[in-house]
């Protein structure tokens, strides 16, 4: 077995496979955390990883062929484990949970994702009072809400590969702006990535932004806006697997209850609650051996971030 790993600048490759077999909606936003990119010789699909010196963190799943992720598992395992590292996965939805269960992980519940069936998104109703609420007073404030150049917005030279983001000016100033990534497979549509809000800016800002993308992607007949993988929400004892560990579901719960970091994913659950999602679906962490102080320090490292 011929194994390698490349460098993102391979990103037509990578590219390639996110469209023809990515099917998680954080698919995209691993290829570009991810530093490296793990493939076999002869098999469809990579895994993208970041080595952090004890694990190699990865998220999202295997993109590959149904049929070819679990070899290709398997080969990342073996890996990792002659470069003495551990192998630490987030952002897994369910089957991708059972897939890494099925290759000798411990795998939790750590918390829910969130998405927007969009051709079934109506404004009105009371489901969304506080959606309009919100957007009307940003409204009132003068905000106007509009596409942008990614390039623009972001302030750098980076390639945009596909991503787009919309910003609210209040006269010459961008005071909030939105950045969304493009999500394939069997739920396609836009991922919600990153949201900045300028202090100052009037309440409803990122709702109005927000609300401009929902409108200009329906009319495009994108199908979803996946409004991304909340960290300790939802957590349920009817969604773990035989694999779960009981330690690390009592501790998962006691930090959604008690933990510092809540408040930061209280923030997020919120934001993702206004827009009445049409579909709740467990998130999941997965590790191996017993040990959960690295894998839970990953869960807690994507709390905090944006």
């Amino acid at each position: 077995m011929s194994i390698g790993t490349f460098a993102v600048d391979g990103g037509d490759t990578v590219f390639g496979a996110l469209r023809a077999y990515g099917d998680n909606p954080s698919a995209f936003l691993a290829m570009n955390e991810g530093k490296e990119y793990f493939t076999v010789a002869g098999r469809h699909g990579v895994i993208p990883y970041r080595d952090t010196g004890s694990h190699l963190r990865q998220s999202a799943g295997v993109i590959a062929p149904h049929d070819g992720q679990e070899p290709l598992l398997r080969a990342f395992t073996e890996f990792a484990g002659e470069r003495r590292r551990k192998v630490v996965a987030t952002r897994l939805r369910r089957p991708e949970a059972e897939l890494f269960s099925r290759c000798g992980f411990t795998v939790n519940q750590a918390g829910s994702s969130y998405s927007v069936y969009l051709p079934e998104f109506r404004l009105g109703g009371p489901r969304l009072a506080d959606l309009r609420l919100a957007v009307s007073r940003a409204w009132l404030a003068g905000l106007q809400a509009a596409e942008a150049a990614y390039e623009d917005s972001a302030g750098q030279a980076e390639e945009a590969d596909g991503r787009r983001v919309f910003t609210g000016r209040i006269g010459d100033e961008v005071v909030a702006s939105v950045t969304y990534l493009p999500v394939f497979g069997t739920r396609p549509g836009w991922l919600h990535h990153t949201a900045h809000r300028v202090p100052g800016a009037p309440q409803g800002a990122l709702e109005a932004v927000g609300l401009e993308a929902v409108r200009v992607f329906a009319a495009e007949e994108a199908q979803w806006l996946h409004l991304g993988f909340t960290p300790f929400a939802g957590l349920g004892a009817q969604y773990e697997l035989g694999s779960a560990s009981v330690l690390a579901a009592r501790l998962l719960r006691l930090a959604a209850e008690r933990g510092e970091w809540r408040h930061a994913a209280a923030g997020r659950l919120a934001h993702q609650r206004i827009w009445d999602p049409h579909l709740v679906q467990p998130g999941y962490l997965a590790w191996q051996g017993r040990a959960a102080a690295g894998a839970l320090g990953e869960l807690l490292r994507l709390a905090k971030s944006p």
